[in-house]
């Protein structure tokens, strides 16, 4: 072994200054990769705790309001906004499926992958709250074609129907 590292090291010292160039970089290579498997990494992810579900509401009303307010007529306007749940969240599971002659079982684990904090299972994705239903009152709301373009905008922004929608006039 040890007549292995000296035959490489004086292989190196005889060789042209490209091929040392060469094995420098990649000695430099493997030591970043070292370094960086022992620096703690940042997660990337928000958890739960970083965005709440308030805060998702209130900043769905402040866009919904930006763009109600943009359409002609309208003028200052409050918007709230219902929504059906919180998020949910859907994990990746294996399947295993065993099927003789006489009996069928099924049997479904989580994925798991171990991270900073143990084993943690993988998130595929993650489902936002829909919204369910709105109202908006504007200055503009006691105007038939405004109303009837903010419950067209509202409809088609969060697919819901223009039953579940309210548009009423703004009190002095």
């Amino acid at each position: 072994m040890a007549d292995n590292i000296k035959n490489v090291i004086t292989a190196i010292k005889k060789s042209d200054k490209k091929m040392k160039l060469l094995i420098a970089f990649a000695l430099i290579g493997v030591f970043i990769i070292m370094l960086s498997e022992m620096l703690p990494t940042a997660s990337v992810k928000k958890s739960a705790d970083d965005f709440s579900y308030e805060e998702y509401v209130e900043a769905l009303e402040s866009q919904t309001k930006r763009i109600v307010e943009s359409i002609d007529g309208v003028g200052k306007c409050n918007v709230m906004l219902t929504l059906n749940c919180s998020s949910e969240y859907i994990y990746a599971r294996n399947s295993d499926d065993n099927k003789n002659e006489s009996s069928y079982s099924e049997t479904r684990e989580y994925v798991l992958y171990k991270g900073e904090n143990g084993e943690t299972p993988v998130l595929i994705k993650e489902l936002y709250p829909r919204v369910e239903g709105a109202a908006v009152v504007c200055s503009g709301g006691d105007n038939i074609v405004v109303k009837e373009d903010v419950i067209n905008c509202l409809s088609s922004l969060f697919d819901i129907p223009s039953s579940k929608i309210s548009v009423s006039k703004l009190k002095n």
